[in-house]
């Protein structure tokens, strides 16, 4: 008799499904380098932003809408409007930016007021 939906997991105890043991391992560091942006702000961002220059596979993998949400204060609305200012498409990753984006795109987080909160560590002094 078989029973419709039920799976047999062998000698494994990763459940099966879409994503694998090497998915979930990137998927975390993915999640750590947008916690770098999220504790450090503008500062994480741009060093976010060099190490996917570089050639470092977790921050070039990050969509470039996902990173700017990462920032504290920063909004849907906020991150659409800065990211369509620096003519980068949100569905963009990090490691596709040209020189010029990367350079555009912190700009515009630099400009961003609500980014220059005096309560934040790393904001800058009025």
């Amino acid at each position: 008799m078989t029973i419709i939906g039920s799976r047999h997991h062998g000698a494994s105890d990763e459940p099966e499904g879409p994503e694998g043991p090497a998915d979930r391992e990137a998927s975390h560091r993915r999640a750590r380098v947008l916690s770098e942006v999220a504790a450090d702000g503008p500062v994480g961002l741009s060093r976010v932003l060099r190490r996917a220059a570089a050639g470092d596979a977790d921050a070039a993998g990050i969509r470039v809408e996902a990173l700017v949400r990462a920032l504290p204060g920063m909004g849907v609305l906020d991150s659409h409007d800065l990211l369509l200012s620096a003519r980068i498409r949100e569905t963009g990753l990090a490691g596709e930016l040209s020189p010029g984006q990367r350079v555009a795109l912190m700009e515009f987080v630099d400009r961003a007021r609500h980014l220059r909160d005096p309560g934040l560590p790393w904001a800058a002094s009025a």
